[in-house]
């Protein structure tokens, strides 16, 4: 039977596109950062692993503990350009600074100074990001109450987000890192870098604006029927984050799960050119079409999403997605690893495209359905308490997301130290055991971090349908309501 949504909830195409220009933003920031910083330093610059994954830990758990901060500064915000506009258009052109100065550190640095300076410039980009990104991601709960509309801004933001990362695979080594007779592998080439960094600033700044700007308008409007915050004090916050993370088990879980997919993710990209340069001996190219095919495979679930969404129980969309996805990308390199597949060979390349294609499947699932998951979540503890804290839940959800993007990093800086892994210049030197080594920690790492994930999102249950003609009572006052 079909279902007829209002007219009112029905978000107008121009502004369904804007909105999902913005995770443009947030897709060409990670993909960049995930698939360049860590290498950049280590192989280019000649920067520990563990010394520049720590740096890039520290700087996400930064950025990470800010984004609640951001969130409830947002909800409680008055200010003439809008609760959630006046911090996404004042975050365009610190970004785009912080961005290119990270691929510029000043010469001559020590092994310290060089890893404060990832530190720093990485803490600056992703905190002028957050006052972008946690306003912007609040808005799917916003520009509409009815889940099918918000099911479409998921798939829809997921579109704008895969053809970003087409768009940064294809331009990083069809442009910018191009072998050379000095550098065939392009991506080890230092002068390459801040052509990219320059590149990449501009997007962000036109993304962030334009995005912005396409939203502004039935934000506004429907801010005056959005129940406020009190004034932001950072003293009140400490109750709503006891609320959610002991009281409010749903939260936990999503929580919990999305920390273990998104670190096994993100050690996962952050392990792609050392694993393909090394592990699997690819060109610049044959990466490219190994990173397209997870793109495609995320691709794809847009076209498929939205029907299964509708019709599966979420909890098991997620889960599922979690242990498959994890499990695919560990695949090839078992079978590697126990002779199945050797290194230059004719099955390598299309091994590596179909799991990596299949991952792409799975994760593409977690990614549409993690964004309704997360908005019924903040309208289940409305429900519960009376108070509107949207900005805040997606904080937290986003805390997690990016404390797990600087565990990922931090497991592939020690992975690469673990293997005593030769800089570029002395890669000639890498020996059997040391690829045996890559391949066994990363597998490893990935099985063990995808069955984390869904173990602790295994206590997940979906929330029933909210009544929003009633007012719920204080959390305070039905003690345990929300366990």
């Amino acid at each position: 039977m079909s279902v007829t949504i209002p007219d009112s909830e029905r978000v107008p195409w121009l502004t369904r596109l804007a909105y999902s220009l913005g995770n443009v933003c947030e897709t060409v920031l990670s993909r960049s950062f995930e698939l360049f910083v860590l290498f950049f330093y280590t192989q280019v610059l000649g920067l520990s692993g563990t010394v520049a994954g720590a740096a890039i830990l520290v700087a996400m758990i930064a950025d990470a503990f800010t984004d609640p901060l951001v969130g409830a500064y947002s909800d409680s915000l008055k200010a003439r350009w809008g609760r959630r506009h006046a911090p996404m258009f004042l975050s365009a052109l610190p970004s785009a600074l912080f961005f290119v100065a990270l691929f510029l550190p000043p010469s001559g640095t020590s092994t310290l100074g060089l890893g404060a300076w990832l530190a720093f410039t990485a803490i600056g980009l992703r905190v002028s990001v957050t006052f972008f990104h946690i306003p912007w991601s609040t808005q799917i709960a916003e520009l509409t109450d009815e889940p099918r509309e918000r099911v479409t801004l998921a798939v829809l933001r997921n579109i704008f987000g895969a053809a970003a990362s087409f768009a940064v695979v294809a331009v990083a080594f069809d442009v910018f890192f191009v072998p050379s007779a000095e550098f065939p592998r392009g991506q080890e080439n230092p002068a390459n870098y801040l052509p990219f960094a320059t590149a990449v600033a501009g997007t962000l700044i036109l993304v962030i604006l334009l995005s912005a700007a396409g939203t502004y308008r039935r934000i506004r409007a429907r801010e005056a029927d959005i129940p406020g915050s009190p004034r932001f004090q950072l003293a009140a916050l400490w109750p709503a984050w006891r609320d959610m993370v002991f009281r409010f088990k749903n939260f936990r879980c999503l929580f919990l799960g999305s920390l273990f997919i998104m670190t096994a993710f993100s050690m996962y990209n952050s392990m792609a050119l050392y694993l393909g340069s090394y592990f699997w001996d690819l060109t610049g190219d044959q990466i490219k079409v190994w990173q397209f095919a997870v793109i495609l495979g995320a691709a794809i679930t847009l076209l498929v999403g939205k029907p299964i969404v509708d019709r599966v129980p979420h909890p098991l969309l997620f889960a599922g997605g979690i242990g498959f996805g994890a499990a695919l990308f560990a695949l090839p390199l078992l079978l590697r690893l126990f002779g199945f597949v050797e290194v230059g060979t004719d099955a390598v390349m299309p091994m590596l495209r179909i799991t990596n294609g299949l991952a792409g499947l799975f994760l593409g699932v977690v990614m549409i359905v993690s964004a309704v998951i997360a908005s019924e979540t903040a309208d289940d503890y409305q429900h519960r308490t009376g108070e509107n804290a949207t900005a805040l839940l997606f904080g937290f959800v986003f805390l997690a997301m990016k404390t797990a993007s600087g565990l990922g990093k931090l497991l592939a800086g020690l992975i690469v130290d673990v293997i005593k892994l030769p800089s570029a210049e002395n890669i000639d030197l890498i020996t059997a055991a040391q690829l045996d080594s890559l391949g066994w920690w990363s597998a490893i790492t990935l099985i063990l971090l995808g069955v984390l994930g869904v173990v602790s999102f295994s206590g997940y249950r979906s929330p029933k349908p909210v009544d929003r003609s009633r007012v719920a009572a204080p959390l305070a006052a039905k003690p345990g309501t929300a366990a």
